[in-house]
């Protein structure tokens, strides 16, 4: 299984909402199976990538920062936003890149 990890200041309001919703969209997509977002707060995120090798995709509330960033390009794990999934704007566009990634592993 792989993981698409999700994260904001602590955790526990935005992040699981933005999970949730990518969740709701692999399952639409059969891709429940295959990848699963996670919650996290964002300051577990540069070690989960670093030791989690399911991580396939970062998605953060606000863009990684330069530290977290070379984490990412390191291991090879795919960066996003998750402002589409709060705001409804481009939230289509962003469900397809989750599942041109995941699909990658199906």
């Amino acid at each position: 299984m792989k993981t698409i990890l999700v994260c904001c200041g602590s955790g526990v309001a935005t992040s699981p909402q933005v999970a949730n919703k990518i969740n709701e969209y692999l399952v639409g997509q059969g891709l429940d199976t295959v990848a699963k977002a996670t919650p996290k707060p964002v300051e577990t995120a540069k070690s989960t990538v670093e030791n989690d090798p399911s991580v396939i995709i970062y998605v953060g509330i606000a863009p990684a920062d330069g530290e977290l960033q070379e984490a990412l390009d390191k291991n090879e794990v795919v960066g996003m936003v998750g402002l589409p999934w709060l705001t409804g704007i481009e939230e289509a566009t962003a469900n397809e890149k989750v599942k041109e990634v995941v699909s990658k592993f199906y």
